[in-house]
């Protein structure tokens, strides 16, 4: 009883001190109204943010839906944050792309994002749990890859200070879903 305990507690001090972690990772966002110099990186930028604003949309909606359905109050905590966090992002994505390049974007859906919707909508309790971890590691391992692209190839330092941003927040937000798979539902990574 006493190690549940102590083992209860000492994984809601590891979820605070990962929030704060990540809250505390993001620089204030310095504004330039400027597209990059070279046509390629000003195309790749474009590209990124665009793509980018898709992908947290996703994450958006899906972390929303973890809010309602979260039997674990940390992964309720965790799917707050990504859905604040990831809103946020896209707000500061899409100033950029007005600012910079002109551009009036929307997030848009693919039919293979919004198929994955629906399922993670059909599910309840630990079956949604898991399959939203799941989904969601699958999920940030594709915008860390896409972030640490951005980190090489971006002009604005403060595209690139976002790009650093998702790599390390999903990194952690990772790592936590892993262990929570591995304690709560005995699905370990070997």
């Amino acid at each position: 009883m006493i190690d549940a305990a102590c083992r209860l507690t000492a994984r809601s001090l590891l979820v605070a001190t990962l929030i704060a972690a990540m809250a505390s990772v993001s620089n204030p966002f310095v504004r330039a109204d400027e597209p990059a110099p070279k046509k390629g990186v000003a195309q790749f930028e474009i590209r990124f943010m665009e793509n980018m604003i898709d992908h947290h949309q996703m994450a958006v909606i899906t972390a929303t839906m973890c809010q309602e359905r979260a039997i674990h109050e940390e992964l309720f905590l965790l799917c707050h944050e990504i859905a604040e966090t990831q809103a946020a992002e896209i707000e500061v994505m899409q100033e950029w792309l007005a600012d910079w390049y002109g551009i009036e974007y929307e997030p848009q859906m693919t039919r293979r994002m919004e198929r994955q919707m629906e399922d993670l909508a059909e599910l309840e309790g630990a079956e949604f749990e898991i399959a939203f971890m799941e989904m969601m590691i699958e999920h940030h391992e594709v915008a860390i890859k896409e972030g640490r692209q951005c980190v090489k190839r971006a002009y604005h330092e403060e595209l690139i200070d976002l790009c650093h941003d998702i790599v390390e927040t999903q990194s952690m937000e990772i790592d936590l879903m892993e262990s929570w798979l591995c304690d709560w539902y005995d699905i370990c990574d070997n």
